[in-house]
């Protein structure tokens, strides 16, 4: 492990325990505990002779260190950390005013200087935390503390009583060291085309979801987009949201400017152009932090699932047949009911609704949430862009109680909302008022030209561990004749002003949310449930839907079985629409491996006669199982066999999958891809992947390196890759596979960590040393072998390597050519000296040699030279 010192560049001297294992292999040897080692195990007429004090003491050599700083197990820092050579022989760690305030120490919680006691109840003497680098133990200035030093995982690991620690939230991390990132700029995108055909006719449509990016500093500037083009109906493209954002730290808030959505937390969300500060919750520890909702389905095919919310499409990727989950929705910002659409391979389209709303409001106390936007209302169904103003305030009040309340306006009109959120033993509780006024341009039957209401919602929520239990949500809400959401007045009032009579259209008059999730014994087993219901003022109907599925497993075995229902009836009689399905999902492992291949069948019934049967097979390939695929037939009630197949596969550069689909009738194709380019200062950079917020890690001369982050994503041919994911605010680690690198890189670490702000672009470098590595098998000139353990050093003194079993040299970061020196006297006054030539393009090849006195390689240097060979 090779570290910066003030007198060598030296490699740390490697255990005697691992220096066959050194001396042959290009491997790391680990730190030892002092041990005695008994050199008559040692074969070689000169074992006796070996000096192994250096191996036996354990101690490490005196430098400075780049590491990582622990404290109670937990990375907080990384810092240089510096090892000093005392006058008794042994090393200790020095530590800077700097260094100790990056512990977290609260100097409040220390004893008083003078006097304390230790964990056996004896007085000690503590001093005051250093003003200047002190090499003294921890433990003088903070009662039972203590530093070690770890060289082979480079790692400072302190150890300091909970009581002297600032007493920060689970899950907390400084924003000393949040990284605002690079410069860069990216464009992530998701491709996907199919193709049909179908009695004589061929229908083909390409669709791309874009998402472009420039990031200066702590600026983010987003553009997204769908572009499209379909048989018949051209090309088209749809912008998305377009807004510069960032993080201010100091105030726990992020700043939006341009178009984006408000949260939706507490009023209706909208679609805005404008400014909004709001508190960013990421920046709070995790225990602390909200969760986004999660869309389930089922596919019947190898199909597309596009997530639309407000007519803008939020999401999409293509799915497997068979059940399919998406929990990696970005955030709490989309609050509002999510349209799902299934496009299936053979041309089919399910569509359903995912309802989503916030659950109760609480906070911790003293906590507190705010959003401030001003600007004007982006929906496409208006000409006019009304202003907008809304305010909210969330203040956890105490440990039981969050009061909340906010205001909105637009022209022509104003709303508010007082309510708060109550934690009780039997669940946590919230209720609000809304009340709304509208000024109408004109009059309206029974309502004249002002229209109020108010809005009332109640919701529940509770979680019983000890059951398994949990009731994520169950809302209620109901809405006077006269209240209206500030989308519904916008688009009432600009009915009026084009004269079209003030029609009122359907508006929500009451609404039930119910979401059961239940673990069932300590296997596998849970049963879910979920139901909605909603009536509207202006219809004469009530819309219901039902689901609830259950799932476990038998043996190796795996099934699911799921049903819906959905009811539209009149509330004044008549009769009433309904549809019914079932699904039933059986997986069998066919081998005892993890990666053995799955045998899937399903079988669907619905009301409407629309059943199917399918049986398939699906899998995964590769080293890392970077691959997928899947076989299907399945059988669809009236229209004969349907075969369908599909695979995936997982590049540093891309995610690619494709799928095909054969039926009585018809054929489908379907081609996609995901994937993203990052531009920063030293060049492009494919991604498989492109996430809000990513990390552009840098393994110098190490090219092809995979990473154990992510599945398939390898540095490419300057030592650069893009790790897709990364959380925002969280310390987050990446993994470098020292599998497969090339034996002149050597890593320094193999990790490294980072804590990126929201839509950072983190740079994490990988600190290598580069220079060539031979296994040298070298002679004295008498023919005696090298005595095992020696130092080897290259002629600037450094040490390149030490002397193993069979008289050979394992060394690094040489020259092509060049000179080294083996010390064979205690006091290094004996030597003698290799003269070497490393063959281009060798890879580990044992090279021959001869260690000779330096006299006579000065005499006979081109002699000794030509000796050098390879075999």
């Amino acid at each position: 492990m090779l570290f910066r010192s003030p007198t060598s560049s030296a490699p740390k001297p490697c255990r005697l325990a691992f220096a066959v294992v050194g001396a042959l292999f290009p491997a790391v040897a680990l730190a030892a505990p002092n041990v005695e080692f008994n050199a008559q195990f040692l074969q070689g007429s000169q074992a006796s002779a070996l000096d192994l004090s250096r191996f036996e003491s354990g101690e490490d050599v005196p430098g400075i260190y780049s590491a990582d700083i622990k404290v109670n197990g937990v990375v907080v820092a990384r810092r240089e950390v510096e090892l000093r050579a005392l006058d008794n022989g042994s090393t200790a760690v020095c530590l800077s005013p700097e260094l100790i305030a990056v512990l977290g120490v609260d100097p409040a919680r220390l004893p008083q200087p003078g006097s304390a006691t230790d964990g056996d109840g004896q007085p000690i003497q503590l001093q005051p935390l250093p003003a200047s680098v002190s090499c003294k133990p921890l433990s003088t200035f903070i009662p039972q503390a203590s530093v070690r030093f770890d060289a082979g995982e480079l790692a400072l690991e302190v150890s300091i009583p909970q009581a002297y620690l600032s007493r920060d939230p689970r899950g907390w991390v400084s924003p000393e060291l949040w990284d605002d990132g690079i410069s860069a700029a990216m464009l992530g995108y998701s491709i996907s085309h199919q193709r049909i055909q179908t009695r004589g006719y061929q229908l083909q449509s390409t669709s791309a979801m874009l998402n472009a990016g420039i990031n200066l500093g702590a600026w983010r500037v987003r553009h997204d987009g769908y572009l499209s083009q379909a048989s018949g109906r051209g090309t088209s493209y749809r912008a998305g949201r377009s807004y510069a954002q960032r993080s201010i730290a100091s105030l726990g808030t992020e700043l939006t400017v341009g178009e984006a959505s408000t949260n939706g937390d507490l009023f209706d969300g909208v679609s805005f152009r404008g400014i909004s500060v709001a508190t960013d919750p990421r920046m709070l520890p995790e225990s602390q932090r909200d969760y986004a909702p999660t869309v389930r389905g089922v596919a019947q095919t190898n199909a597309r699932v596009v997530i639309r919310q407000r007519d803008a499409v939020l999401y999409q990727t293509n799915v497997a047949a068979g059940p399919f989950e998406i929990n990696d929705l970005y955030g709490t910002a989309y609050a509002g009911d999510l349209d799902v659409e299934v496009i299936e391979n053979d041309g089919r389209v399910q569509r359903f609704v995912v309802p989503f709303a916030s659950v109760p409001q609480l906070l911790r106390a003293g906590q507190h949430r705010f959003n401030v936007t001003v600007g004007t209302l982006d929906d496409a169904w208006l000409r006019d862009t009304p202003t907008l103003l809304e305010a909210t305030l969330r203040k956890g009040i105490s440990n039981r109680f969050t009061g909340f309340g906010g205001v909105t306006a637009s022209d022509g009109y104003a709303a508010g909302l007082i309510g708060g959120a109550l934690n009780t033993r039997f669940g946590a509780f919230s209720g609000d008022v809304t009340v709304a006024r509208t000024q109408l341009r004109g009059t309206l039957p029974a309502s004249e030209s002002r229209m109020q209401g108010q809005s009332y919602r109640l919701a529940f929520s509770k979680d019983i561990p000890a059951t398994g239990t949990n009731l994520s949500m169950a809302a209620y809400r109901f809405s006077t004749q006269g209240y209206l959401s500030l989308p519904d007045a916008a688009r009432l009032r600009q009915q009026m002003a084009d004269g079209e009579g003030g029609r009122l259209f359907a508006r929500q008059r009451s609404r039930l949310d119910i979401n059961l999730n239940q673990g069932l014994g300590d296997g596998a087993a849970s049963l879910y449930a979920s139901a909605s219901s909603v009536d509207y003022w202006g219809q004469d109907q009530r819309r219901t839907n039902f689901s609830v599925g259950y799932s476990d497993r038998l043996g190796p075995a795996s099934y699911s079985l799921s049903a819906q229902r959905s009811l539209e009836r009149s509330l004044g009689g008549g009769a009433a629409r309904e549809g019914n399905s079932f699904h039933l999902n059986v997986t069998v492992p066919l081998g005892t491996r993890s990666s053995a291949p799955r045998l899937v069948t399903a079988v669907n019934r619905r009301s409407d006669g629309r059943d199917d049967e399918r049986a398939g097979v699906t899998g995964t390939f590769g080293e890392r199982r970077q691959g997928g695929y899947n076989a299907s037939i399945s059988r669809y009630s009236g229209a004969g066999a349907n075969v369908d197949a599909g695979v995936s596969y997982q590049t540093s550069v891309a995610t690619l999958n494709a799928g095909y689909n054969h039926a009585s009738a018809s054929r489908g194709l379907s081609l996609g891809a995901t994937g993203g380019v990052v531009l920063h200062g030293d060049g492009v950079v494919f991604a498989q992947q492109l996430g809000d917020t990513i990390a552009l890690v840098q393994v110098p001369d190490a090219a092809g390196a995979a990473l154990d982050s992510t599945v398939g994503v390898k540095t490419n041919a300057k030592g650069y890759a893009v790790v897709p994911y990364m959380t925002p605010f969280r310390r987050n680690e990446v993994t470098v596979d020292p599998k497969g690198l090339p034996l002149d890189v050597e890593l320094k670490t193999t990790s490294v960590i980072g804590v990126p702000t929201a839509g950072a672009v983190v740079k994490l470098v990988v600190p290598t040393s580069n220079g060539r590595s031979a296994l040298i098998e070298a002679y004295q000139a008498d023919g005696q072998a090298l005595r095992f353990g020696l130092d080897v050093y290259n002629e600037a003194g450094d040490v390149v390597g030490v002397v193993g079993q069979a008289s050979r040299l394992w060394v690094r970061g040489i020259e092509q050519t060049g000179r080294l020196t083996v010390r064979l006297g205690a006091n290094g006054a004996q030597q003698c000296v290799i003269a070497y030539s490393v063959p281009a393009g060798n890879s580990g090849e044992l090279i021959t040699a001869n260690c000779a006195a330096p006299s006579t390689m000065a005499a006979g240097a081109g002699a000794d030279a030509s000796q050098v060979g390879s075999r």
